[in-house]
C-alpha cells in the first residue's frame, strides 16, 4: 500500500511540474481538471447521478477556467473578495456545528450536500487562480503547505500523543493533542520561514510584513482552524454516505476530494485575507 501510495503521489507531483514549466494556463487547465474531479466526487456523494454530475462538474470548471483565459481575473478583486467572505463564514458556521455536534455529529441533507459542492469547490478554485496570477505557484505553494503541515503534523501527533477525542462522531481518530501539535509546529515553521526567508511572495511573509505580527499569527490560526473543518467536513459527508473513499481515482489515496477537502475553506479564505489587505 505504501509503495502504491508513493507511485501515485509521484505521478502527480511530475504532472504538477510539467503543467508549472508549461506555464500558467497549463497549470490553470491541470488544476482545473484536479478541482473538477474533486467536484465530481462531492456530487456523487450527495447521490447525484453520474452524468449530471459529471456534466454539473464540466460546465463549472470550463467556466471558471474560460474567465482565466480572457484575462478577466485582474477584474475580479471585489467580487472574490465577496464571494470568498461568504464562502468562509459558511465555512466558520460548519466549524462551529462540527465542534458543536462532536459526540453525536449532525445530518447533512442532500440538497445541502449539493449547494455546498456547487458553491464551494468553485470559489476555491478560482481563488487559487488569483492566487497564482498574484506571486505565481510560489504563493500557492506557501498556502497549501499551511495545510498540508496541518494535516502531517496533526496525524503524527495525535499518534503519538492523542488520547482525548477530538470530535469522536465525525472522525474519530483526530483528538486535540493532533489539533495542538499541528498549531505549534505550523506556527513556528512560518514565523521561522518570516525570520530567515526573504522571499515577499510567500503567504505568510506578506501577512506578517502588511498585517502585523499579532494579526499574522491569528490569520495563520484560523487558516489552521479551516483545514480541520474541511477535513472534518468531508469525513462526515462520508460517514453519512457509508463510505471509506470519495473514489478510487487516485490508488492508495482514494479520490481527489480526499486529498483536497481542507484546501475547499483554506484557499478562498487566504485569498480574502489577501484582498483585505491589499483593498484596504
Amino acid at each position: 500500500m505504501l509503495s502504491l501510495r508513493i507511485a501515485t503521489a509521484s505521478v502527480l507531483f511530475l504532472i504538477l511540474l510539467l503543467a508549472i514549466w508549461a506555464g500558467p494556463l497549463w497549470f490553470a487547465g491541470v488544476m482545473a481538471i484536479a478541482f473538477g474531479l474533486a467536484l465530481y466526487e462531492w456530487l456523487r456523494i450527495g447521490n447525484l447521478g453520474p452524468v449530471p454530475a459529471a456534466l454539473i462538474s464540466a460546465i463549472e470548471m470550463i467556466t471558471q477556467f474560460s474567465l482565466y483565459w480572457a484575462g478577466a481575473l485582474p477584474k475580479m478583486d471585489w467580487f472574490l473578495f465577496i464571494v470568498d467572505g461568504v464562502v468562509m463564514i459558511a465555512w466558520f458556521v460548519i466549524f462551529f456545528l462540527e465542534l458543536f455536534h462532536r459526540e453525536n455529529g449532525f445530518k447533512v441533507n442532500v440538497f445541502q450536500c449539493l449547494l455546498s459542492a456547487v458553491v464551494f469547490v468553485p470559489a476555491a478554485y478560482l481563488s487559487f487562480l488569483w492566487l497564482n496570477e498574484q506571486g505565481t505557484w510560489v504563493l500557492v505553494l506557501s498556502v497549501m503547505l499551511i495545510i498540508w503541515g496541518a494535516d502531517i503534523c496533526a496525524y503524527f501527533c495525535g499518534r503519538a500523543w492523542g488520547k482525548h477525542k477530538l470530535c469522536p462522531a465525525i472522525s474519530p481518530k483526530k483528538t486535540w493533542e493532533g489539533v495542538i501539535g499541528a498549531y505549534v509546529i505550523v506556527i513556528v515553521f512560518f514565523l521561522l520561514c518570516y525570520w530567515f526567508c526573504d522571499q515577499k511572495v510567500v503567504f505568510t511573509n506578506f501577512i506578517f510584513e502588511r498585517a502585523g505580527f499579532g494579526w499574522g499569527v491569528v490569520i495563520l490560526a484560523i487558516l489552521i482552524a479551516l483545514s480541520i473543518a474541511g477535513d472534518l467536513f468531508e469525513s462526515m459527508l462520508k460517514r453519512l454516505a457509508g463510505i471509506k473513499d470519495s473514489s478510487n481515482l487516485l490508488p492508495g489515496h482514494g479520490g481527489f476530494f480526499d486529498r483536497m477537502d481542507s484546501s475547499m475553506p483554506v484557499i478562498p479564505a487566504a485569498t480574502w485575507m489577501m484582498l483585505a489587505v491589499l483593498l484596504f
